[in-house]
């Protein structure tokens, strides 16, 4: 069986690499996209299972990327996971309205991502 490929969108690459590199140590297929606008582009061009989002970024933020997967016919029932340091409960309560099925606040360890990301896709449910 193959394993599931996950998109992570972040504007900070030491964030990428790190979550890259504990996704593929995972056996997980990973793209990444530097921001919105290119994390879109990578939905079209690839078959995603989960999508892991900052929410502050340049140019497109996480919220707006969120809302524009889950308005697609094609996207609405990829699972998001936002990855952020933007706490607090109008942020949590926004993600949540724009679609995401979980918010993981930066600072986190790769062993709560995994545990997460494992749990959502093995499961095959989504949240939402």
């Amino acid at each position: 069986m193959a394993r599931s490929t996950i998109l992570v969108i972040d504007d900070e690459p030491n964030i990428l690499t790190t979550v890259r590199r504990s996704l593929e140590l995972e056996g997980y297929a990973v793209e990444v996209a530097g921001g919105g606008a290119a994390g879109l582009a990578k939905l079209v061009e690839h078959d995603i299972d989960l999508v892991l989002l900052d929410v502050m970024m340049p140019e497109v933020d996480g919220f707006t990327v969120c809302r524009k997967i889950k308005e697609d016919a094609r996207l609405k029932d990829l699972p998001v996971i936002f990855l952020t340091a933007k706490g607090g409960g109008e942020a949590l309560a926004e993600g949540f309205e724009s679609g995401a099925v979980m918010y993981i606040n930066k600072p986190f360890t790769s062993n709560k991502l995994l545990t997460i990301v494992n749990t959502m896709l093995e499961s095959g449910s989504n949240l939402s």
